[in-house]
């Protein structure tokens, strides 16, 4: 079977969201270079379900080398069409990734994880720049994971500051019933994803 990132059951395809990925991230510097940004999804109970039933063939709760490929093959790279949901913004400029690195899958407390590397190796030419991961059909409702989902690393991080915020700028609206809802969450039609900034030199 070829999913759609995240296609669960034909009869909720009306319905938004319907599925919730909480993030992690990794950014890895080179003093005013992104070297790129290592990403980790936790996915939700039902996704956890349909994956692990289609791709994890020995039902071990561990995904071999081989069904990894299956898993990316199949339920992953797919989402090349839509930049892999990851945008970076430097100086006025958005760049995707064109190609995924380090690809991984594994349960994590119950859950289903994805976790994968997305070379960049841009200039950072103002000392600021902003990662948003989100999806533009609100399918996916993406979100940050609470407690500590940012690290930075590499030459050039040991003065570099960060925070999350919403980003107004980009509105995502989307219709249909609401079949299920994220914990907390209302949902009004209208989206916008949240996004990382990274202050370089910040001292």
């Amino acid at each position: 079977m070829k999913y759609f990132i995240l296609m669960l059951l034909p009869a909720y395809l009306s319905a938004h969201p319907h599925m919730f990925i909480d993030t992690e991230m990794e950014v890895r510097l080179r003093d005013d270079i992104l070297n790129g940004i290592e990403i980790t999804w936790h996915f939700d109970p039902m996704f956890t379900a349909a994956i692990t039933t289609d791709f994890d063939s020995n039902g071990d709760g561990r995904f071999s080398v081989g069904e990894t490929a299956e898993v990316f093959s199949n339920a992953f790279s797919n989402l090349e069409t839509s930049d892999y949901f990851t945008f970076v913004n430097i100086d006025g400029q958005t760049y995707s990734p064109a190609q995924i690195e380090e690809f991984s899958v594994f349960m994590e407390e119950g859950a289903l994880v994805y976790r994968f590397f997305c070379p960049f190796n841009i200039r950072i030419t103002n000392g600021v720049f902003r990662v948003a991961i989100y999806d533009s059909t609100y399918y996916c409702d993406i979100l940050y994971c609470e407690g500590s989902p940012i690290t930075i690393n590499g030459p050039g991080s040991e003065t570099a500051q960060f925070e999350i915020e919403q980003n107004n700028d980009i509105t995502i609206s989307y219709g249909g019933s609401i079949s299920v809802s994220r914990e907390g969450s209302s949902y009004s039609g209208t989206a916008y994803p949240q996004q990382l900034v990274v202050y370089l030199n910040s001292d």
